[in-house]
């Protein structure tokens, strides 16, 4: 049975609206003392502000596709556009309105699945701005050329323990990775609401792991390792094949016969696998404390033979808030499993929801919500001199 969370909607409304909100604009950020060199591309960039959107790299170029701007004044909120640049400045509207409507808390990953390598657009939460249905989704869009997009794998609504096709969800990450000899998209846990569930308890997280060859059909891995959450992070070392996940969220402990499985005590770890079924957390010890690296909707990547932590908000889960120093922390994992703090902060600032794509020695930060400045368009570059 799926290890879960039922979350109730009422409690989090009460905790939201009694908690003190904070930013991360009203704290000054340390200046950045990494190993990394970061300069800011552009700070306005041709598509608007956004956050919960994402990112890749193809043909040559980066892409950007999705993702949300509440404070938008004019226009849909849920955003269905794509874009691509060569250099992170000049940005191309390629297609306006994607027919996979407009989407947050998606996953996008490059695939070749024997056919040519292909841009995916894969789950989510769409909002159709022409009569406001939404819904969670666990459809897969394919473009070749980020312009013309086929639907490959329509929404379906499966049994929740399913073993052949993924319930439909947002906030859960997606990687391309090769084991066996066979290269896989691998789906890795996120969040859904349940319909036609009690409105107390209709948040439900996930702690399964689904791979495919094509995008079309899914296979369920036997794991249930590491707890439930969404909005974690995930890499994979290139060199290896192995997968890493970290941090997230799972809601507010309720005790409750509709709350399926607790989270692990140590669910916020950093755990990895190099199969997508049996999954090892690195140690939390006093020489390699990991509690500054809890945090939502960050990111982690690999990045020549170290793991970086990135910035992101609060994963607390009796308050919320974005102005914890430790969340705009920059942390790296060299081999033998030694941990430092890579940099008090980043020169590209505090921030969540944002998206990364590394390519030819060099990181991309695109966009994100920054607090009190809300949603950027800003576009950064890093690299290790």
């Amino acid at each position: 049975m799926i290890s879960r969370r039922i979350l109730p909607c009422l409690a989090i409304l009460f905790l939201l609206s009694s908690c003190e909100f904070e930013s991360y604009r009203d704290y000054r950020v340390p200046p950045y003392e990494g190993i990394f060199t970061w300069n800011e591309v552009t700070d306005e960039a041709s598509w608007c502000n956004r956050f919960d959107h994402t990112s890749v790299w193809y043909g040559g170029r980066l892409w950007i596709m999705g993702g949300y701007n509440p404070g938008k004044v004019k226009g849909d909120t849920y955003l269905e556009d794509v874009w691509s640049s060569a250099d992170g400045a000049e940005w191309t509207l390629v297609n306006p309105s994607a027919p996979w409507l407009g989407r947050r808390g998606h996953a996008s990953v490059v695939f070749d699945d024997g056919s040519g390598e292909a841009i995916y657009v894969i789950g989510g939460f769409t909002v159709n701005e022409e009569n406001g249905y939404r819904e969670y989704r666990n459809d897969v869009w394919r473009s070749t050329d980020g312009a013309v997009w086929t639907q490959i794998k329509e929404r379906t609504c499966p049994e929740l323990d399913s073993l052949y096709d993924w319930f439909p969800r947002f906030n859960h990450t997606c990687l391309v990775a090769t084991h066996g000899g066979t290269r896989y998209i691998y789906l890795i846990g996120g969040a859904t609401m349940l319909e036609d569930h009690n409105t107390r308890y209709s948040m439900m997280y996930f702690n399964d792991v689904w791979r495919s060859v094509n995008g079309i059909t899914w296979e369920r891995l036997p794991n249930d390792d590491f707890g439930i959450r969404s909005e974690h992070a995930s890499t994979v070392d290139p060199a290896t094949g192995r997968m890493y996940i970290q941090g997230g969220r799972h809601g507010v402990i309720f005790e409750s016969e509709e709350n399926g499985t607790h989270p692990l005590p140590d669910w916020q770890w950093l755990w990895s696998s190099d199969d997508g079924i049996s999954w090892t957390p690195a140690n939390d010890t006093a020489e390699f404390n990991q509690s500054p690296l809890w945090r939502a909707e960050h990111q982690i990547i690999y990045y020549g033979e170290s793991l970086f932590g990135l910035p992101g908000k609060s994963n607390s889960n009796t308050h919320f808030h974005f102005s914890r120093k430790e969340d705009y922390t920059t942390w790296r994992l060299d081999p033998g499993n030694l941990w430092s703090v890579d940099s008090e902060g980043s020169d590209f600032g505090a921030r969540y929801g944002y998206s990364v794509v590394i390519h030819e020695g060099r990181v991309w930060v695109l966009g994100g919500d920054t607090g009190a400045g809300g949603p950027a368009n800003d576009v950064w570059c890093g690299q290790i001199d």
